[in-house]
């Protein structure tokens, strides 16, 4: 299938090839994303058995596949980053995961229906076109007593006010034009730019609901200081699925 990377899709997976060669240090102990790894696979481990199956959905370079695997899961991760997912089956010389490679146009997972305990989309939700039709993927390959856990932005953190300022200069053309001269201000402008869905959180629920889950209380919440928020859904067949 030929790929045109200049469509939104290839742009996210432009930006992530890009970001993967130094992707692995930001969750080492000392990374700002080592809490959100803690976190992440907390509440994992809060939701699913110990031998479940979990799918990782935009895994990057495979660091919470790699601790899910080493908790006793059995994990399917995927990414539509070629780079992403090269450092990552770098980084699992056992093979305790399986690592898959998406279209970034992708629209079917390729995975039969009821196969997962749980799919893991962190940081995923914001970049895609239609998180609606995302959802409705990860609630068919769910199993019926599973979990989707999902990180979105946190609109009220500062950080996310900032980022909100920063889009609004980055439509002036001047500031535009003084960008070309950075390449590291193009890739945040860039990220700016993509990152599209940052709504509130009745929304996420409302969209989730279009899909066919429903939000749940999520006992493992990410770092106050993190700008996100993690969302929890279980389908219509779960007993406990109410709303939140």
């Amino acid at each position: 299938m030929a790929e045109h990377l200049t469509d939104h899709a290839g742009q996210v997976r432009g930006l992530f090839d890009a970001k993967a060669a130094t992707w692995p240090a930001k969750y080492a102990p000392d990374g700002r994303l080592s809490g959100r790894l803690t976190r992440l696979a907390a509440a994992l481990s809060n939701h699913v058995p110990a031998v479940g199956r979990v799918l990782d959905l935009g895994c990057g370079t495979g660091e919470l596949a790699r601790a899910a695997a080493a908790r006793g899961m059995r994990v399917t991760a995927c990414d539509i980053s070629q780079q992403m997912l090269r450092r990552a089956a770098e980084r699992d010389p056992s093979g305790a995961v399986e690592w898959v490679q998406l279209c970034p146009n992708w629209q079917t997972l390729p995975f039969e229906p009821f196969t997962f305990d749980a799919v893991v989309a962190s940081s995923v939700l914001e970049y895609v076109d239609d998180p609606a039709a995302v959802l409705s993927e990860c609630a068919r390959v769910l199993r019926k007593s599973g979990v989707v856990l999902c990180t979105v932005p946190d609109l009220s953190h500062p950080i996310r006010w900032l980022e909100c300022l920063a889009g609004l200069a980055a439509r002036l053309p001047w500031v535009r034009a003084a960008s070309d001269r950075w390449p590291r201000c193009q890739r945040y402008f860039t990220y700016l730019r993509i990152s599209r869905h940052r709504t509130l959180a009745r929304w996420w629920r409302a969209t989730g609901e279009r899909a066919g889950l429903h939000l749940v209380p999520c006992p493992s919440d990410l770092d106050k200081r993190a700008p996100l928020r993690l969302l929890a859904f279980r389908g219509p067949g779960d007993a406990k699925a109410k709303p939140s």
